[in-house]
């Protein structure tokens, strides 16, 4: 989920072996709005986890403003700090729940992440927990496609994250594909050539600053595909 992480170290791919390979391209997907479409499940997530935290129902729009920030930030804006071991243990339990009953992933995707495997390195970088990265790894089928993945780690931001990669498999170019202005914004501080994807939870405008819209996952597929020709 966008939203709360507690991972302070890169996840291997469960096929090590796919780092060895020589590829000279790294594919970072942001999860949520990316490959996954999970603004109803984010909803419900976090309604679920300020309800058994004592907060009663919280509006719709306050859980929605948590997908996208970790989790530092939900606990700093709702006031609990102190109880953040708490928060990030209800966030793995009820999240993970979710995502194997009402998880979904966007037309086109798994044969998108199928067609770019076999030419570039695919990672999963989410602000979402260890656990429901892993748990939507294995309940959407991802695992033969996906090289690395990780979440969110306090002090560690995701271009940070994308260039620790980038050192560690040794590639050329860095390509990043995600939903909102954040994802941009780190594809540019690691310098990476940054895809937005319009179909899932941000809009067209704060997504701008991209190299490449695109409306479907067949679009992205074409446009990294070109991106990797040039390398």
């Amino acid at each position: 989920m966008n939203g709360p992480l507690c991972m302070g170290q890169t996840m291997r791919a469960l096929h090590p072996d796919m780092l060895a390979m020589k590829r000279p391209v790294l594919i970072v997907f942001d999860l949520d709005g990316t490959l996954t479409d999970s603004e109803d499940l984010g909803r419900q997530l976090f309604k679920r986890v300020f309800a058994r935290l004592g907060f009663g129902e919280i509006s719709d729009a306050l859980a929605d403003s948590f997908n996208g920030p970790s989790s530092d930030e939900v606990c700093r804006i709702m006031g609990i700090e102190d109880r953040k071991d708490e928060y990030n243990a209800l966030i793995d339990e009820i999240e993970t729940e979710l995502v194997r009953t009402q998880g979904i992933v966007f037309p086109g995707v798994t044969e998108m992440l199928r067609s770019l495997a076999p030419h570039a390195h695919l990672a999963i970088l989410t602000n979402g927990s260890p656990a429901y990265c892993s748990a939507c790894i294995e309940e959407y089928g991802f695992a033969p496609y996906i090289s690395l993945q990780a979440g969110f780690a306090s002090g560690v931001t995701k271009a940070m994250r994308i260039g620790m990669w980038e050192r560690e498999l040794g590639v050329r170019r860095v390509i990043v594909v995600g939903d909102r202005r954040t994802d941009i914004t780190n594809a540019r501080a690691a310098g990476a050539y940054a895809i937005g994807v319009t179909f899932g939870m941000g809009s067209v405008e704060e997504l701008m600053d991209a190299d490449s819209l695109c409306d479907s996952a067949q679009e992205v597929t074409r446009a990294c595909l070109r991106v990797i020709a040039e390398v």
